[in-house]
């Protein structure tokens, strides 16, 4: 006699339809609970990526007009709420440098319509690498979403005129509203260095 030959009539293998739709069911619950969260993850990380890459962007170009001892004038980018075309191919911010023997502007990160980001001022990085300007430099960089979860709000600060650029969160908020223009100059003074708080 054999033990392990199962009798097909008592233990019938597979699955019925209610153990199925229950499974079902269940996988969709966790995967709703899940998604959002998902979501903002990766809308935080677009936030934070543009934010590094804009970061190190502006130390390549101090080292550019240090190595080939030129003036840089960088000028913020208007563009409109969802004003990038096919979500590519824009640049927040344009770099014109005397010496035009290679372009600096190849090396810029692109801007989405996903994300925005203010400015509070264009400024100008002189030859030996310092910047020309009154007072520093004020990035904040934010997601389109922020008044629907992703409440976050990056900054940079350049400090005039060393150059040296800081990484903090933007404590101000009640300014943000809910159709930011993708790249803009801040026309309203909100933008100082005393609100980038650094950790």
């Amino acid at each position: 006699m054999n033990i392990f030959k199962r009798d097909q009539k008592n233990n019938p293998s597979g699955y019925t339809v209610v153990e199925l739709i229950i499974v079902v069911g269940m996988i969709s619950i966790f995967s709703g609970l899940a998604l959002p969260s998902f979501i903002n993850w990766i809308r935080i990380e677009k936030v934070n990526a543009y934010t590094r890459e804009l970061r190190e962007y502006f130390r390549v170009v101090r080292l550019n007009a240090r190595r080939w001892g030129s003036s840089c004038e960088v000028d913020t980018n208007l563009i409109s709420y969802n004003g990038v075309p096919n979500d590519r191919n824009y640049y927040g911010f344009s770099v014109l440098c005397r010496d035009n023997s290679q372009s600096i502007n190849a090396l810029a990160p692109a801007i989405n319509n996903s994300i925005f980001q203010v400015s509070n001022k264009n400024f100008r990085i002189t030859p030996n690498g310092r910047i020309s300007s009154d007072g520093s430099i004020v990035i904040v960089i934010g997601s389109k979403y922020f008044n629907s979860g992703v409440s976050l709000l990056n900054c940079l600060v350049i400090k005039s005129p060393t150059g040296h650029i800081v990484k903090g969160k933007f404590s101000q908020r009640d300014w943000i509203s809910p159709q930011m223009a993708v790249s803009q100059v801040d026309l309203n003074s909100i933008l100082s260095p005393e609100k980038c708080k650094t950790s």
